[in-house]
């Protein structure tokens, strides 16, 4: 696709100007997996506060089939530079392996040739992409953090990728120490993936732990208030056009992942039929979505639904036909990630069916909050106990959203995240200049401090 006149003067003039921050991250809108849509709702808020962003990442890999977005994008703000690299299949560990080595070349070559006075924000997608950071403090002392959604190579090891405490495993815990020193700041999810990083960069114990705490910072992922927000079933056009409103909704929304525990949820759904009331919803895509499907072509079940990703415009909707929203997370997974869709499940106003570990920060915040239901990885029969009781208990469901609801609103929403993540990104580089132009407008000041 060729450039628009428009398009190229947008490039030419983002050469022009120094970018307060470029961002760097394999996926970004118009993205559906969550992690782009999370790090653009974060750059689109960050932008309106005031500071000149511009964004690396790879062409899109939406569907089959789809698009290719042009290479220079003026979006809200922000100025998205597409690099080459493969659109294989993301399904395939092959192809997913080849998008990211191609994109992490053609990224470095263009940061290091373009943005040399420019703070670096460098996302683990790929997760090896913190080298550029440290390869370009070490070349021109330039200033750089690192934005942890993943945390390797423990994840890598629990997903039997790679042999664990094998030489590449600790050729990587090597690596994660080095460009720890070197980093700015870093950024994690949870207090559970903190300890997950400071260990995966055998800092735990060791004379340089304190210097890292302290420049680590946990900055709980969000949702974006403004878009999701509490409704009644009733109002959902999805709800009605699947014919549900009257049946008991159980939804997983979102990535498919390999550490995600789809199984537990498929064998759950196998304990009901069509007449208890139940129908279980399988929305988004990832690896193990051909599980999914694969369990439904052999033994086809219709209070079982499976569909693709909804889009951003269609996802409050979505939610909001959900009576219960499941986060399902495989053990050890809690220090390496966090599921971005359960704040998605609180925004909604909606309970939580969290399959995971009972004492991960997660599901302690569930069960303090009163937000939903925790039942352990594989416990099948405790967890149709809880949907059993969530159907025959409406109040009890309401009380949960509210909850859910309000404390999203108190502590996890867009505008707290960008005031978190401008304080970070102000800091390291000792600018004054930069906080005083990163003024937002009075009215997201005020929702900023609420």
């Amino acid at each position: 696709m060729g450039n628009s006149p428009q398009l190229l003067w947008n490039m030419k003039a983002s050469h022009k100007t120094k970018p307060d921050l470029v961002i760097v991250c394999q996926v970004f809108y118009p993205e559906l997996v969550s992690t782009g849509q999370t790090l653009t709702e974060l750059a689109e808020e960050l932008a309106s506060r005031g500071l000149n962003i511009v964004v690396i990442a790879a062409q899109p890999t939406l569907l089959p089939g789809s698009r290719k977005v042009p290479r220079i994008l003026d979006h809200q703000g922000l100025t998205i530079r597409r690099t080459w690299s493969t659109r294989l299949p993301k399904t395939s560990f092959l192809g997913k392996l080849a998008n990211l080595s191609t994109f992490f070349i053609s990224a470095c070559g263009v940061v290091l040739f373009n943005y040399r006075n420019s703070q670096l924000l460098l996302l683990t997608n790929p997760p090896y992409l913190p080298l550029l950071g440290w390869l370009c403090h070490l070349l021109r002392r330039q200033s750089f953090g690192v934005l942890l959604f993943d945390i390797m190579p423990e994840q890598a090891e629990l997903l039997d990728f790679i042999k664990r405490n094998g030489l590449l495993a600790k050729g990587w815990r090597w690596f994660n120490a080095l460009w720890y020193q070197r980093a700015a700041y870093a950024v994690v999810l949870s207090p559970d993936m903190l300890e997950g990083a400071l260990d995966n960069a055998n800092l735990l114990g060791t004379t340089r732990e304190a210097n890292a705490r302290a420049k680590t910072r946990i900055i709980h992922v969000w949702s974006d208030d403004r878009l999701i927000a509490p409704r009644p079933k009733a109002t959902s056009t999805e709800a009605a056009r699947l014919q549900v409103l009257n049946r008991f909704v159980v939804q997983y929304s979102g990535n498919h992942g390999r550490f995600h525990d789809l199984e537990t949820l498929l064998d759950l759904a196998d304990r009901f039929t069509s007449s208890d009331g139940f129908v279980f919803q399988f929305i988004g895509e990832g690896q193990k979505k051909k599980l999914v499907d694969q369990r439904l072509a052999s033994n086809p079940r219709p209070h079982v639904y499976s569909s693709s990703y909804v889009p951003k415009e269609l996802l409050a909707d979505s939610l909001a036909m959900a009576d219960v929203g499941v986060v399902a997370q495989l053990p050890g997974q809690e220090r390496v990630c966090y599921p971005s869709k359960l704040l998605g499940i609180m925004a909604a106003g909606r309970a939580t069916l969290a399959i995971c570990p009972p004492n991960c920060a997660m599901g302690r915040m569930i069960r303090d909050q009163q937000i939903g239901f925790i039942v352990s990885n594989g416990d099948v029969a405790a967890a149709r106990e809880a949907l059993l009781a969530a159907k025959s208990d409406p109040a009890l469901l309401q009380r949960m959203g509210e909850n859910a609801s309000r404390y999203l609103r108190d502590h996890f929403t867009l505008a707290q995240a960008a005031k978190a993540y401008l304080e970070v990104i102000s800091g390291p580089v000792g600018s004054d200049d930069l906080r005083f132009r990163s003024s937002a407008p009075a009215e997201q000041e005020m929702r900023a401090s609420t």
